[in-house]
């Protein structure tokens, strides 16, 4: 299968391109950032090609330049996507697996563990890009029969992640010697960038058409994921407490029913591959 993925230069992109490529399937990259194979602005037209199928990461994703910068939001992430689905209609892909986020549930959601039923909340520019996106994938499948699965993704992290992040910056402060953490009563659904990058081979591989979550079902809190940071740092951790935590939690069921996924890959195991790789780029002492 000739893949084309889109973003293939960021953090997540170069992790899906490998597991692709693993998997026996032709990638074409696609980016802004040098190094792609094709350089081009998915604002804009984007050429035909022969092609099979698309995975479509490009998008400004952080929720803080979102905020910062809705016009810049909306424009790579709502009319790019835009602009991916034409290129997928015209070159006449057969399926396209779209990057969503867990943050369309809210942040924190309603009940836990969060299913794929559960309402969708216009939190901030980020969040609303994220919804408009999902719902031009449900526009091209509903008036022109273009096949896709959304993938709506929990905490993300693993070796290679930009700062901005919550684990690269603990990360940074580990390399001062200590890490003071304030709210460390907030938890996340961590998911390793490896699993989630089986989950969109698997999603292309699938008739399946909708969305399905990408997370590993557990919790785990601020608090431990800066411990196993400062153990394998031998950083000092200082906690201060927070009243405004929040929570999430994936329910996978889906994913594991239709892709046969599930999480391979522990907190402790993935800290431990982040921190290794941390240390050999000489991030961390």
């Amino acid at each position: 299968m000739k893949v084309l993925v889109t973003g293939s230069e960021g953090f997540l992109g170069r992790h899906v391109c490998r597991a692709l490529k693993a998997r026996g399937h032709a990638v074409v990259g696609l980016d802004s950032a040098p190094g792609a194979e094709i350089m081009a602005d998915i604002t804009k037209v984007l050429p035909i090609m022969d092609l099979d199928a698309i995975v479509h990461l490009a998008a400004v994703a952080s929720p803080n330049v979102c905020t910062a910068n809705p016009e810049l939001a909306f424009s790579v992430n709502v009319l790019g996507t835009q602009q991916v689905l034409r290129l997928a209609l015209e070159s006449g892909v057969k399926k396209l697996v779209f990057a969503s986020s867990a943050h369309v549930y809210g942040v924190g959601p309603k009940y836990l563990p969060t299913d794929e039923y559960h309402p969708l909340f216009l939190q901030n520019t980020y969040t609303t890009t994220k919804i408009l996106g999902e719902q031009l994938c449900q526009l091209f499948y509903d008036n022109h029969g273009l096949s896709y699965a959304v993938l709506r993704l929990f905490n993300v992290y693993g070796p290679g992640q930009g700062p901005g992040y919550f684990i690269p910056d603990m990360l940074a402060k580990a390399k001062t010697g200590e890490i003071i953490l304030k709210g460390g009563e907030t938890t996340k659904d961590w998911v390793y960038v490896d699993d989630v990058a089986r989950a969109f081979c698997l999603a292309l591989e699938t008739p399946y058409v909708g969305v399905m979550n990408i997370g590993t079902g557990l919790q785990t809190p601020l608090s431990e994921v800066s411990r196993l940071i400062a153990v394998n740092t031998d950083a000092i951790l200082r906690l201060v407490s927070s009243n405004d935590a929040t929570r999430m939690q994936a329910d996978y069921t889906r994913a594991r029913l239709v892709l046969r996924w599930r999480p391979t890959v522990t907190i402790e195991e993935g800290l431990n591959a982040v921190c290794s790789d941390a240390k050999a780029r000489s991030l961390v002492a």
